[in-house]
């Protein structure tokens, strides 16, 4: 005993949580979130196959070639060119007056102090030989001096004035350090030839002693105009065709190589935590995002947990297939059967649901790819195929969506490519070929999808609707002839049924298929109604209220019926709706007539009353056309009459309380009804007996002829 409230406690637990996340919104929003967000995180998570860790200088143990064409911008390639840009800039130079300005003011005055020196009377020869080898700033040797001393008056002039004039000229031009020593070879190859070599060597020798670069080295505008010069090399483009050998066997990988198969999605980078965090976070806000849209415009969806579980696990397949095939298979990803995605939920959930899930879908692949048209090829031709998908009542719709997707798929291959203008004939053929590869996978695909789907999750399709309608479906074959006046009751409540729904835009397949079906339960007990009886009433010698219940008693049996042929939910649910907890009017009031003390809930249905517009309308159209089945004269005024009356029990009754029919939708269906019943019993114009006769005289038996 004590293993067994062990074992059911995990149970009872899992039932309480279960009941919290349909009972509240929060709770139910939360889980959504948290399955399809770690569903979708996973998926993306997953190592893409078929990449390389190879890396430059390793040799190749295989082959690689590109699945598609590819151009991208060579890091390496440009960078080598950047390189040799900056090489070639020559190093910069800035001019330094103060260089020449120094200059010339220590030549004037070296060539003063020579001056005042040759002039001194009191000096003898050898004295003015060491004062000159003294004078400050200047490294007159005592040769040199010699030679400034024993020159002549005319000599010194000559000297001084040239040397003042060939300083000024050598700064003008400017002098970097490299060129100082032959500048001044050239000054002194210039002096004049008259002059004596005493005149040479002194005025060699006060240039060069006075003359220093003037043009400096500037390190930060070389670099600048290196920078300048990196700048202005243009990225080189390298362009890898679909179907081309980017790495050999055997070969060893150069950088370029690496950059191709980076370009074409074929490295393995490794574990990166930053991304793996980044598309975390970017599923859980996907999914965060679509609850929202599903929880606020498409309602129905999101209170069917079946409807939740199919959108999520159809986006999870969506992002696994780009997974799969991204970044290595980028050629194969335009065969995949996106659309059909959106197809499927739109017969199988709504369109709502599935354009918000398509979006998600197409965002997927958007941060797994990088690119923008293969956003476009999941999203758009996925709207044109659910344009064509109305209510998916015929093959022919989804071949029609097979059409649209493929035209959608060229359009947007062709768009791409007009902006991208590429060369690769055969790659635009392999594309082409995709794209209506893809439309045809889709309407294929999107058909066989929601048939197995629809019946795997319970959710009905239009496909089984027909399969009911049919009158050879066991069930009804069973209602004709079990129950013959019920069937035909049940037919005119179809066609009320119809069109009322058509009338308000609700679904009329649904509906009618419903009235089908309502009062299946009767087959238990034909004669307890009125329709099957042919001879006597059993309820004339029962009690009021075990008439009540036996009349009651088939919403049970219906139900039963239901489950043992596995009609859909949406079907089933009509069944105790039809009657909802409307008074057994006839049986409660007999009761009373007979004085009986009466308990107004003993002679109710036990409902539920509906909850759809569909069970709401079946229910008015089973009332109106028994009621109306049961009058004497069946003209305008009286079937309009008792239509109104009809509705207006209901109504007060609060039987429409749950279901979404408005004030405006019940006199749409009250005027659907009086137009069909006024349609179905019309007067007919008598034919008297004689005229039948003559007619019948004119026409002899073909026997006769």
């Amino acid at each position: 005993m004590i293993a067994f409230r062990r074992a059911s406690a995990p149970r009872l637990q899992l039932e309480r949580l279960r009941d919290l996340v349909r009972e509240d919104p929060r709770a139910r929003l939360g889980a959504f979130v948290l399955l399809v967000g770690l569903a979708t995180a996973l998926a993306m998570l997953l190592s893409p196959p078929a990449t390389f860790t190879y890396q430059a200088g390793q040799v190749a143990d295989r082959s690689v070639k590109a699945q598609r064409s590819v151009s991208f911008v060579s890091e390496s390639l440009t960078e080598a060119e950047r390189e040799r840009a900056a090489a070639a800039v020559p190093k910069q130079y800035k001019r330094d007056p103060a260089v020449a300005v120094d200059a010339a003011g220590k030549v004037s005055s070296t060539i003063a102090d020579v001056t005042r020196i040759r002039g001194e009377q009191t000096l003898t020869r050898d004295q003015k030989i060491v004062a000159m080898t003294r004078i400050t700033g200047s490294d007159l040797s005592g040769p040199l001096a010699t030679d400034a001393v024993d020159m002549s008056a005319a000599e010194w002039d000559a000297v001084a004035k040239a040397t003042d004039r060939a300083v000024q000229d050598l700064y003008a031009q400017g002098l970097r350090e490299e060129a100082v020593a032959q500048a001044v070879t050239d000054v002194v190859k210039a002096f004049p030839v008259t002059w004596t070599d005493r005149q040479k060597r002194v005025a060699a020798a006060l240039v060069q002693q006075h003359v220093s670069a003037n043009d400096l080295y500037d390190p930060a505008a070389t670099v600048a105009a290196q920078g300048a010069a990196r700048a202005a090399v243009a990225p080189v483009q390298v362009q890898v065709a679909a179907g081309e050998v980017v790495v050999r066997e055997g070969s060893v990988v150069t950088p370029q190589d690496v950059e191709k198969l980076r370009a074409l999605g074929l490295v393995d980078q490794g574990p990166d935590r930053a991304l793996a965090v980044g598309l975390v976070g970017w599923a859980f806000l996907v999914a965060g995002v679509l609850a929202l849209f599903i929880e606020r415009y498409a309602e129905e969806a999101w209170a069917d947990d079946n409807k939740l579980l199919l959108v999520g696990l159809s986006l999870t397949a969506l992002v696994v297939a780009t997974r799969v095939l991204v970044p290595a298979h980028t050629l194969a990803v335009y065969y995949v059967p996106y659309a059909a995605v959106a197809i499927m939920l739109t017969v199988l959930v709504g369109g709502r649901t599935a354009l918000a899930t398509q979006i998600a879908g197409a965002l997927h692949v958007g941060i797994l790819s990088g690119r923008v048209d293969l956003v476009a090829y999941v999203l758009v031709p996925a709207l044109l195929g659910m344009a064509a998908i109305r209510r998916a009542t015929t093959a022919r719709e989804f071949v029609a969506g097979a059409f649209n997707v493929a035209g959608g798929s060229l359009g947007v291959i062709g768009a791409f490519l007009l902006v991208s203008r590429p060369t690769d004939v055969i790659g635009l053929l392999q594309l082409a070929i995709g794209a209506v590869s893809s439309g045809a996978l889709s309407g294929l695909f999107a058909f066989g999808a929601s048939v197995l789907l629809g019946h795997l999750f319970r959710i009905t399709t239009v496909f089984e609707l027909r399969e009911l309608a049919d009158p050879d479906h066991p069930l009804l074959r069973q209602l004709l002839l079990r129950t013959p006046g019920t069937y035909h009751h049940s037919l005119l409540v179809a066609n009320l049924a119809e069109r009322a729904a058509e009338v308000i835009g609700a679904d009329p397949l649904t509906a009618r298929v419903a009235a089908y079906y309502h009062d299946i339960g009767k087959m238990r007990n034909p004669l307890a109604f009125i329709e099957n009886q042919t001879a006597g009433n059993p309820h004339d010698d029962l009690d009021p209220l075990v008439s009540a219940q036996i009349v009651s008693a088939h919403v049970r049996d219906g139900l039963v019926l239901a489950e043992r042929y596995h009609l859909p939910e949406k079907i089933r649910e009509v069944i105790p709706a039809h009657h909802g907890t409307s008074l057994i009017k006839y049986f409660w009031q007999t009761a009373q007539e007979r004085g009986q003390k009466v308990d107004e809930a003993s002679f109710r249905h036990p409902g539920p009353k509906p909850r759809s517009r569909e069970a709401g309308i079946v229910m008015l159209a089973d009332g109106v056309e028994a009621a109306v089945r049961s009058l004497e004269h069946k003209d305008a005024e009286t079937i309009s009459a008792m239509v109104d009356r009809i509705v207006e029990e209901r109504v007060n009754d609060g039987q429409l309380d749950e279901c979404d029919l408005t004030l405006r939708d019940i006199h749409r269906i009250r005027d659907a009804f009086c137009e069909l019943l006024l349609g179905v019993y019309h007067e007919r114009i008598p034919y008297p007996e004689d005229r039948i006769a003559r007619i019948g005289d004119l026409h002899p038996p073909a026997a006769s002829q």
